[in-house]
């Protein structure tokens, strides 16, 4: 269920707002006139981990800045297959495509885990972008970084083995030591790998028959012996 709060109000809260859209990275070099445009018009969401923050085919209305947690880009096929095609973490700004260029969405967009965000209506927000040549090559920047990233998810499906793939992508994610937090059950993991959850279950049970990780009891949570994954994942 998704909780939508009112308006930002005037005052602390706005500077908060403000202060966020100027770390945003695909933000840089708004003047402090769009920044204080965008701080006024923006809205505050919560979302629960699996809410969708927007879906395919919809009207797109606005942009978003992920204050907290994580928010995951989904596609589907009409098989009825799901890949997750990137991760926008904290600090970053997504569902920014359409408002470039006006259409509906193509992808779903659906919290990872319990998520936080600014909500920046298209109207003000194609404002404020077509003010800064350095926010527009800010944005060119991420969308050249996104394209990189699914082309090597591309070539990953198809020349190097799931456990491979699975070394890769658990290197990639948020630890503390040696502990990853899978933040969700492992379907997500999978979903963001395009294979099947057994397929990831599989793979993980023969990383840890090499004794590269070890799998917590309910499968949310794993420790991995990171420079021995690393050499694994490289070695291809």
């Amino acid at each position: 269920m998704t909780t939508t709060a009112a308006a930002v109000p005037v005052g602390g809260r706005r500077e908060d707002v403000r202060g966020a859209l100027l770390a945003c990275p695909q933000l840089h070099g708004l003047s402090p006139a769009a920044l204080d445009a965008l701080a006024g018009a923006a809205w505050v969401r919560h979302y629960a981990a699996g809410d969708t923050v927007f879906r395919t085919g919809e009207t797109c209305e606005s942009m978003f800045v992920l204050l907290r947690g994580a928010v995951v880009s989904r596609t589907c096929s009409s098989d009825g297959d799901v890949v997750d095609v990137g991760v926008a973490a904290a600090g970053q700004a997504f569902g920014y495509f359409e408002v470039l260029r006006p259409s509906p969405r193509t992808e779903d967009a659906v919290a990872l885990r319990d998520a936080t965000v600014l909500v920046l209506p298209s109207p003000v927000a194609l404002r404020a972008l077509r003010t800064s040549p350095d926010t527009l090559f800010a944005l060119l920047g991420d969308l050249v970084r996104i394209v990189r990233l699914q082309n090597r998810a591309v070539v990953e499906r198809v020349f190097h083995p799931v456990t491979h793939r699975v070394a890769t992508l658990l290197l990639e994610l948020e630890h503390r030591d040696d502990r990853i937090d899978l933040g969700g059950p492992q379907v997500l993991l999978a979903q963001r790998l395009g294979v099947a959850r057994q397929t990831l279950n599989t793979a993980l049970r023969s990383l840890a028959a090499r004794g590269l990780l070890v799998v917590h009891p309910g499968g949310r949570t794993l420790t991995v012996d990171r420079a021995a994954l690393a050499a694994y994942a490289s070695d291809r």
